[in-house]
This record gives C-alpha cells, sequence and structure tokens, in this order.
C-alpha cells in the first residue's frame, strides 16, 4: 500500500505560508498551526510532518523542538519560516 502524501497544491500553501511574512521577522509555526494556515487538514498531520522533513532535509526550511508557536505562544515542535527555494 502506497503512503499518503500532500498534493502539490497543498505543498504550495506550505511554503508559501512559511515564506510570506513581514520582512525581519522569523515565523514560528507548531506543526497544527502550519496545517492550519495551508489548509491541511488533521487527518494529513503525519503527512505534513513528512513533507517537513524533506523540506528541512533539503536545506530549505529549519524545525526547532520546544519553540514557541507564533500563533498560540505554545510551546511545540517548531517549523522555522526559513524555506527559501522549491525543491
Amino acid at each position: 500500500m502506497a503512503r499518503a502524501m500532500l498534493s502539490r497544491a497543498q505543498e504550495a500553501r506550505v511554503r508559501d505560508a512559511l515564506t510570506h511574512h513581514p520582512p525581519g521577522t522569523i515565523q514560528l509555526y507548531c506543526l497544527e498551526h502550519l496545517a492550519a494556515a495551508a489548509l491541511i487538514p488533521p487527518a494529513h498531520l503525519a503527512d505534513l510532518a513528512a513533507f517537513v522533513r524533506v523540506l528541512r532535509e533539503h536545506g530549505t526550511c529549519q524545525t526547532q523542538y520546544g519553540g514557541l508557536c507564533d500563533a498560540d505562544a505554545a510551546p511545540d515542535l517548531g517549523v522555522a519560516d526559513s524555506c527559501r527555494r522549491p525543491l
């Protein structure tokens, strides 16, 4: 059985959420708020986490454990906004 993946449109929304922010700021999302910002259904959080790992492995995104999510100031897995180039 093939594993589920995000669609290209969902991947594009994730990249868009990570790259569009005020200049000179760093946006930090917990996985759940990144999913909400990119319109990813909660049932696909595992797929989103896998996509974030791919972005991190390619050096286009950073993750931080124990950071504060800018959406709710709660400590969680943080996904920083350093996506700069498409895969």
